[in-house]
């Protein structure tokens, strides 16, 4: 027996696809809609757990992408650079290497633009839609038939929503919200859900306390420095820098030197086991934080153990 959709689920579902405009939060908007709709509509479910996951997604190729755009604007820039300054004229490299770079981002965010403004026509017209590769998968993935009355697979979905928490760890600042959201609002939900949100939710309040500390401990060293720099050179009054004075500008240049090289190798790794967390709980594994996972553990109702997808 087929379940029509009525038209308040196509503009929900419409509006879940179209809050790609607002996607410096990350996938706040369709969670919220997942949240509010997932006991009502499994039509307007199955397209918030699409539309999380794009959301989530795009952050991630947008960094890989930003990467390649580097990369591709210097290989072409240096023959670029080399013919015009053969020819006369090498103040163009930079002007042609600014179009290559704002045609190539600004095409990209049409792209994401474009893909979200598709699902919310297509979803008004009452049309199913799946996002590329991500949405066939995903609808096998949940076990999802349209337009019947068989629900979806609740422990897969619970996985997804979990790996989407760790996943907004690319949104920085916004990321937070997601798991925060879940947390607040899942706790009928099952305890592996709960968990690896509060995981997210801590893993990100830690990072985001880390880089306003950090922060603010280099704009001082920074400002300190300049200021020393000021008052030293004022008192040898052009003379060679010497004295407690120069041996302090050493110490806090030193400080800032080592912030920066943590800042390159800590940032990644940062990301990347984020990334791993998210991969390994779509799958169905148990992911714990070190340290904090199993702190959160002791804390918390025991988190029953998921079975890994085939």
């Amino acid at each position: 027996m087929n379940t029509p959709v009525t038209s308040d689920e196509k503009m929900t579902a419409a509006l879940v696809h179209g809050s790609v405009f607002l996607v410096f939060l990350g996938p706040v908007i369709p969670v919220l809609i997942w949240v509010s709709q997932r006991k009502k509509s499994k039509y307007v479910s199955f397209h918030a757990l699409q539309a999380m996951g794009y959301q989530a997604l795009i952050f991630w190729l947008w960094a890989v992408v930003a990467i390649l755009i580097g990369l591709l604007a210097r290989v072409l820039v240096f023959p670029l650079g080399f013919f015009l300054q053969r020819s006369g004229n090498p103040a163009a490299t930079i002007f042609f290497a600014q179009i290559f770079v704002f045609v190539s981002i600004f095409g990209a965010l049409g792209a994401i633009f474009l893909t979200g403004i598709a699902g919310a026509i297509f979803c008004l017209l009452g049309r199913d839609f799946r996002y590329p590769i991500m949405g066939k998968w995903l609808e096998q993935y949940l076990s999802y038939e349209p337009g019947s009355e068989s629900e979806m697979d609740e422990a897969h979905e619970d996985q997804w929503v979990a790996a989407i928490c760790h996943a907004t760890i690319i949104t920085r600042l916004w990321g937070i919200i997601t798991p925060l959201i879940v947390w607040f609002t899942q706790e009928e939900r099952s305890a592996s859900l709960r968990f690896q949100s509060m995981q997210a939710l801590i893993y990100q309040g830690i990072a985001i306390a880390a880089y306003f500390i950090g922060f603010i401990l280099y704009m001082v060293s920074f400002f300190g420095m300049f200021f020393m720099m000021t008052t030293t050179e004022i008192m040898n009054r052009g003379k060679d820098m010497q004295g407690p004075g120069a041996v302090m500008m050493v110490i806090v240049f030193g400080v800032i030197m080592v912030f920066w090289l943590l800042f390159v190798i800590v940032l990644p790794l940062y990301y990347l086991l984020a990334g791993f967390a998210s991969l390994r709980v779509a799958r169905g594994h148990h992911f714990r934080y070190p340290l904090l996972g199993k702190l959160i553990e002791k804390r918390m109702e025991k988190p029953q153990q998921l079975e890994p997808m085939p």
